[in-house]
């Protein structure tokens, strides 16, 4: 059958390609590129999400810190953003993403270190955080040279869900490579946690790693010796830098400053009203929505986070008070520090959205929120919070976020009224999410009505899933109804799906039809799809045909992807002209595909000629294959030769191969040049830039050169790849160095990937030494993953230690492991203990977990709010149509 999901496009080079040719075929108007963005000289101080800091009451000289912050201490990462605004003011585009806890310092690095492009009349512009994806993405696009583009929280942007953080990175990328538009400067911060997400996860989110690899540096939590000492000659003369150097504890000189210990310390002493305002808050921004919070959902909301004494004793304006005291400024210090302000949140185009129905706009102090992200993590939060936001909220975006929160939390009555409404306003994906959970839970006739909801809605995507669940059903009528109907829409897609029906039914002609206008929609695998078919059915003529008509359209890859079909089935001299006739219209792909015919044919010349010529045009695959070609009939000078052509495009398969032969050869200087990742462009399904180095490092430890292997290995984690040292470890394990191993183990985790950790303990593990395993699992863990834990604790489990793999679990559950509970939750289960499996699976729930199916089988109907088992009807019956 032709219901196949497409694999998606998740290349990082082809996707930038594809975004550079847009922009060289639609020029954006270079009027509107100057304009975007504001000049960086009349920017507030505080517009960079700078926290405020206390008022200096001594004078200040001309030059002196900004009006409204205190003087500044530079520390090492400033030097980092000095080279890059200096390369920028050169002329060079770039970027740097601070990697630190809120509040550390990194939004004021960033602000001191534009003055120079303040003085050179620089812009600076930043995504609006009310805006949706489209506009911004439309807005970024606009962008022109000589302007920063600023992302606070950076994994806003990178890591926003169902994809869009990978379009958002991509335009990030194209812009960064975008000639026309050089000079521009990326700045952005990110906090720790995220940055090991994408660092040992690149293949998941292949363009965020692409942005990130390299460009980060670290802003610690603490003020070092040189910096305290720097701090001690300021504070002579500035009155707020002399009460932070008294008043500050070890080292966290930024953090008071930006106020957060102050803040905490309010937020823990506030009154059971105020306090419950900031609890809604800081449950509503952990969870997704924000940061301007409508006054009338906090209001609402808050309720829920009183205890019935406390409703009893509040007054009757309760939460006028409340407000009052959570947005009151911390003045003792002099700064204007407070758990909640107002604020004003504004599209692209300057005006205030309709995100809800509750306004004025309330905003969370940074620090508690991060506070939250912490310490809240295992709480579900009450139903007035979640009714609040079904009541208030309008922003599809928002509901879609929470919709998916409650998903994850198994309240599958709120899951559903938030989705609703969130496709209400125009967001379908969270009713596709709950579907999709229906779905894998066994529940084919829910999650059918539920994708119906969707498709009323117009969605044509619904519409697809729908004629996929019809077709298994066997109900080809509806499902083609289905798909028609998407068509009618403009998915071409549907019209594809459609087209191969048609065809399978014996209706060549309407098949064509519908393929033609998928294509003419966009869709550039329509004409081919249906020529597979009618190629595997030996319809060869025919298959020609279409390929051809999608030639004449402009798209040539059909054409090649028809002749990688007839090579693969042993056609060759089919494959070779329709080869000929891609090449001939510029498909690097099938230059490639021509030059492997022609080597293997024995003209050498032609095929050289052919895969010099993809070069040029961007892609050195082909010389990297005739290389290998070469060295498997015992060509090795041929070889190399092609390599050096391949690698001086930038290929970095073939700097990792003549780095390996420059190292064997005994020169080691050249091999390090060839490995340098500057010298190699990154590209999925390709080595990394960096595979160079980690491949050399490894070479080296062997040799027995270790300072030369870990210089290598921290030069690879500079640039974000944290391989080498990782290699490192398990070679230093292997040969009985544990010491180093560990150390090693311990680098990697310092730069986000505790899997060296995870890999130690599990040889300990399996060399019998448990409580040596246990150790380095809970190093690990102390690193931020705690995934080594839950691995021994699985290894337990299967060789029977159920008590030593339960206590395991609980140690893994205690670092944040949502599995592990759920794992914990199953032992029970098995073990008959059905109390206390509901208990752990209410625990994992209640923090959020994809373990669907398993409470699905405890609470077939999901929970209410307070963890109680929902009613049977209550999930069926649904709540009232969105307003």
């Amino acid at each position: 059958m032709v219901y196949e999901e497409r694999e998606s496009l998740t290349d990082p080079q082809a996707t930038l390609e594809t975004l550079q040719d847009n922009c060289a075929s639609h020029p954006a108007d270079t009027a509107a590129r100057a304009t975007r963005g504001v000049p960086i000289g009349d920017l507030d101080p505080l517009s960079l999400k700078t926290h405020p800091g206390p008022v200096n009451t001594a004078s200040r000289a001309a030059g002196e810190p900004l009006t409204g912050l205190p003087g500044y201490v530079p520390r090492p990462h400033d030097r980092a953003l000095a080279d890059l605004v200096g390369a920028a003011l050169a002329g060079e585009s770039g970027r740097l993403f601070l990697v630190g806890e809120s509040s550390t310092g990194r939004t004021r690095a960033c602000r001191e270190a534009l003055r120079p492009l303040a003085e050179q009349g620089w812009r600076l512009w930043h995504p609006c955080e009310s805006s949706h994806l489209d506009a911004t993405l439309a807005d970024l696009e606009q962008v022109g040279p000589r302007t920063v583009v600023w992302l606070y929280e950076a994994q806003r942007h990178l890591g926003a869900p169902s994809g869009d953080g990978e379009r958002f990175s991509a335009v990030l990328r194209a812009l960064l490579h975008d000639s026309a538009r050089t000079p521009v400067l990326v700045l952005g911060t990110l906090s720790p946690a995220n940055h090991r997400k994408y660092v040992i996860r690149p293949r998941e989110y292949p363009q965020a790693w692409d942005v990130l690899a390299g460009q980060t540096v670290d802003v610690p939590d603490a003020f070092d010796a040189a910096a305290m000492e720097t701090l001690t000659r300021l504070a002579e003369s500035d009155t707020v830098l002399a009460g932070a150097l008294g008043r500050a504890r070890n080292g966290q000189v930024a953090q008071y400053l930006a106020g957060a210990p102050v803040l905490l310390e309010r937020f823990r002493n506030a009154s059971a009203p105020a306090r419950a305002v900031l609890e809604a808050a800081m449950d509503y921004v952990r969870l997704g929505v924000g940061p301007h919070l409508p006054t009338a959902c906090l209001a609402q909301a808050a309720e829920g986070y009183l205890s019935e004494a406390e409703r009893e004793d509040a007054p009757g304006n309760w939460f006028a008070e409340a407000l009052a005291e959570a947005t009151t400024p911390i003045t003792p210090t002099g700064a204007d520090h407070a758990p909640l302000r107002v604020s004003t949140p504004c599209t692209a185009d300057g005006h205030a959205p309709a995100m809800s129905s509750g306004g004025p706009f309330l905003r969370l102090a940074s620090s508690l929120g991060q506070h939250a992200g912490i310490t809240r993590r295992a709480l579900c939060p009450p139903a007035p919070f979640w009714q609040a936001a079904a009541d208030h909220l309008t922003d599809p975006e928002h509901l879609g976020t929470l919709a998916r929160a409650s998903l994850e939390r198994h309240r599958l009555s709120w899951a559903e009224r938030l989705a609703q409404k969130a496709a209400h306003w125009g967001e379908t994906g969270a009713l596709h999410q709950l579907a999709e959970a229906q779905e894998r839970a066994g529940d084919d006739k829910d999650a059918e009505r539920l994708f119906r909801q969707a498709a009323d809605h117009d969605d044509t995507w619904a519409l697809i899933r729908l004629a996929w669940l019809r077709e298994e059903a066997g109900d080809g009528n509806d499902a083609e109804r289905h798909l028609t109907r998407a068509g009618d829409l403009g998915d071409a897609y549907a019209l594809t799906l459609l087209a191969g029906m048609r065809e399978e039914a014996g209706d060549p002609h309407e098949a064509e039809r519908l393929a033609r206008q998928a294509a003419d929609l966009g869709d550039d695998f329509a004409l081919y799809s249906l020529a597979e078919i009618r190629e595997e059915a030996g319809d060869h003529d025919g298959a020609e045909r279409l390929v051809q008509q999608a030639a004449r359209a402009g798209n040539i890859h059909p054409v090649y992807q028809l002749a990688l079909q007839r090579a693969v089935a042993g056609d060759a001299h089919g494959a070779e002209r329709l080869f000929m006739q891609a090449a001939d219209d510029g498909d690097t792909s099938a230059m490639i595909g021509l030059a492997d015919i022609r080597e293997k044919a024995g003209d050498h010349d032609e095929a050289e000629r052919l895969a010099q010529q993809a070069a040029r045009d961007g892609d050195a695959e082909g010389l990297c294959r005739l290389a290998s070609l070469r060295r498997a009939a015992a060509d090795a000078h041929g070889a190399e030769r092609l390599l050096s052509q391949a690698a001086e495009h930038g290929n970095t398969w073939a700097l990792n191969e003549l780095a390996q032969i420059r190292e064997k050869a005994g020169n080691h200087d050249e091999a390090e040049r060839l490995a340098q990742p500057e010298r190699g462009a990154y590209r999925l399904g390709e080595l990394s830039v960096t595979s160079a180095l980690v491949c050399l490092a490894a070479m080296r430890a062997r040799a027995g050169d270790h300072h030369s292997a870990e210089r290598l290995a921290r030069h690879a984690a500079h640039h974000g790849d944290t391989g080498a040292l990782y290699r490192l470890a398990e070679i230093r394990e292997e040969a009985g160095d544990r010491h180093e191993a560990e150390r090693l183990a311990l680098q990697a985790a310092g730069h986000g990937n505790g899997l060296a950790l995870t890999h130690l303990a599990g040889r300990r593990e399996e060399a019998g030494e448990y409580e040596e395993a246990e150790r380095l699992a809970r190093l690990a863990a102390q690193h931020g993953d705690a995934e080594a834990l839950y691995r021994l604790a699985v290894g337990r489990e299967r060789a029977g230690d159920a008590r030593g793999a339960e206590r395991l679990f609980t140690e893994s559950a205690d670092w944040g492991n949502t599995w592990a509970l759920s794992r914990l939750a199953e032992m029970r289960e098995r073990a008959g203990d059905r109390q206390g499996a509901e208990r752990l699976a209410r625990r994992a729930a209640d923090r959020g977990s994809s373990m669907v199916s398993f409470f699905r089988s405890l609470w077939p109907h999901g929970l209410e709010a307070d963890g109680t088992p929902s009613l049977p009807l209550r999930f069926a019956s649904r709540a009232r149509t969105p307003e």
